[in-house]
């Protein structure tokens, strides 16, 4: 499986910390520094960059499907991470870094892969303190349709002493070759893995098809051999969900990205939920909040997301999930909310998060 194997991309050397964050990344779009290996994974791009604002791009990839053929809202957190964080430090001076503590994300319509196309993100910085910095973003599909808002808080830290001499100006750029343009990229391959048929959805509960993809029953869909995201233990509103803390996963600055934590929580927390849904009853997701505790390094152990139930009436239900390291040691706290939505397909087409019950007399809270 491509997680499996040794990832593309590297780190940019020490010196461009002596660079503004705005000039990093100008370096960075220039092709002075190393694409890193989460580009060459997901092909995310930054395509505008000023002081305060930036745009990114991913592909709706096929490759990100998840068991009911979505582009699940955690992928989604990917870009919303990246537009997030990207604006706060844009503003950072030279020698000062980054990392984001809180990442919220609302999600208004579900979105299905689709070859060719893609989804966009832009963000821009709201407030820059001395050691907080906030900002929002939105997400928009191929269709220049909103598909998801979101925030975030992010920690700034103290210049380093010494801060590092910046690199020489007149440094050739990197004749690396731009992820998604030869076909051994993990996108341009033939993909692999499968979306379940509807009629797994209609015949079996939610912790049926749960338990049955657990145990190879039914296939792993192909965000599992992209990434190696995967449920490893499913009871009735109690889930635990599996990353592995591959190379692939890891930023420039040599850590996971805090979407890939994200997307872990999300896929526990929404999985909870769809544990207790009845068959022919498909489940979304319509927010999420993720407090990140410490860094993730790629040093290829699993991070582990436990995820329950805290409430669950006949339209919505609230789950929390817990992010450990191999250590056991707590890196992120999440909650989030999802709708139950009976006798609607899997895949969500034709619906409008957050648009209302479908039976209009519920109590959401019940």
């Amino acid at each position: 499986m491509i997680w499996q194997e040794p990832a593309k991309g590297g780190y940019p050397d020490r010196s461009f910390l002596g660079l503004p964050g705005i000039e990093r990344m100008g370096a960075g779009r220039r092709g002075l520094i190393p694409y890193s290996p989460m580009s060459y994974l997901t092909e995310l791009e930054l395509t505008e960059a000023s002081r305060g604002h930036s745009s990114f791009s991913m592909p709706a990839s096929p490759w990100f499907a998840n068991p009911s053929g979505l582009i699940s809202p955690g992928v989604l957190a990917l870009i919303g991470d990246a537009a997030l964080g990207s604006v706060v430090h844009s503003d950072v001076e030279a020698g000062q870094a980054m990392t984001t503590a809180e990442l919220s994300m609302s999600f208004l319509r579900p979105v299905v892969p689709k070859e060719g196309a893609a989804v966009s993100g832009s963000g821009q910085l709201i407030h820059r303190g001395r050691s907080i910095g906030i900002s929002e973003a939105f997400l928009f599909d191929d269709d220049d349709q909103l598909i998801s808002h979101g925030t975030t808080r992010c920690s700034v830290f103290p210049p380093l002493d010494p801060i590092p001499d910046p690199p020489d100006p007149n440094t050739p750029p990197l004749d690396d070759p731009r992820p998604g343009s030869v076909p051994d990229d993990p996108l341009r391959r033939a993909l692999d893995g499968e979306v379940l048929p509807q009629e797994e959805f209609k015949r079996r509960s939610g912790l049926e098809v749960l338990r049955a993809v657990i145990t190879g029953d039914l296939p792993r869909p192909p965000i599992h051999h992209l990434t190696g995201l995967r449920m490893a233990k499913a009871n009735e509103g109690e889930v635990v969900a599996v990353l592995p803390c591959s190379k692939w996963l890891s930023t420039s600055a040599g850590t996971i990205q805090g979407g890939f934590t994200a997307m872990l929580a999300e896929s526990a927390m929404t999985s909870a939920t769809f544990s207790t849904a009845p068959p022919d009853t498909a489940v979304a997701a319509l927010d999420f909040k993720v407090n990140y505790l410490r860094p993730v390094f790629p040093d290829d152990n699993d991070l582990k997301a436990r995820a329950r139930i805290l409430h669950q009436g006949r339209t919505l239900a609230i789950a929390a999930a817990e992010i450990t390291n191999a250590e056991g040691k707590q890196v992120a706290l999440a909650t989030g909310s999802s709708m139950y939505l009976p006798g609607r397909p899997a895949n969500l087409i034709g619906v409008e998060l957050g648009s209302g019950s479908s039976d209009p007399e519920d109590d959401p809270g019940a």
